[in-house]
């Protein structure tokens, strides 16, 4: 009787082990919530988030240029794993979806702090981050669906700011709190 309670003990041990929750990160798109992989993910939580997000098209790499125009489509196209565009109300016709798979997303990180060291560009993309993803409408995506942006240039301490992966950035939602 003895072996059997202490069999179940340990039984009950590893079970629990097995289902303990993982750390949170603290810093980097790790942070930023659930990791979204899959267009149909994205999409979905968007459509519970913010109500809608219609009419998908999946689009080529080639056609970010065409989206973003040519030196901000150069910055993405490197790390963007799949992209494709969407309405999410008569306000944001065309929000444009990308999804960055692996590591892509901190080395896209990288690379636009990078330029803007070198004085490529002047300021951070107006997308919204999320977690292996960014949406077009910076401003949808910050205020409707609680994303972030993308900060190297300025680091203001009223904003709520998450550490990004890219040493001396930030992520930053100006709206935190504000819902």
């Amino acid at each position: 009787m003895k072996r059997l309670a202490t069999a179940l003990l340990i039984s009950t041990g590893m079970l629990a082990a097995c289902v303990a929750p993982t750390p949170t990160a603290t810093r980097g798109a790790g942070s930023l919530g659930a990791h979204l992989a899959t267009m149909d993910e994205l999409v979905e939580w968007i459509d519970d988030t913010a109500g809608d997000c219609a009419d998908v098209t999946p689009k080529q790499i080639s056609e970010l240029r065409g989206f973003l125009g040519p030196d901000i489509a150069a910055r993405f196209e490197p790390h963007v794993a799949e992209w494709a565009t969407c309405r999410v109300s008569p306000e944001y016709p065309v929000v444009g979806l990308v999804l960055f798979s692996g590591d892509e997303q901190r080395k896209f990180q990288e690379s636009w702090y990078a330029a803007m060291t070198a004085g490529e560009i002047a300021d951070g993309p107006a997308f919204a981050f999320g977690n292996g993803f960014a949406v077009s409408a910076g401003f949808l995506g910050v205020s409707k669906l609680g994303l972030y942006y993308f900060r190297c240039d300025h680091l203001d301490p009223k904003v709520h700011q998450v550490p990004a992966d890219a040493e001396g950035c930030v992520f930053a939602n100006p709206e935190h709190g504000h819902h």
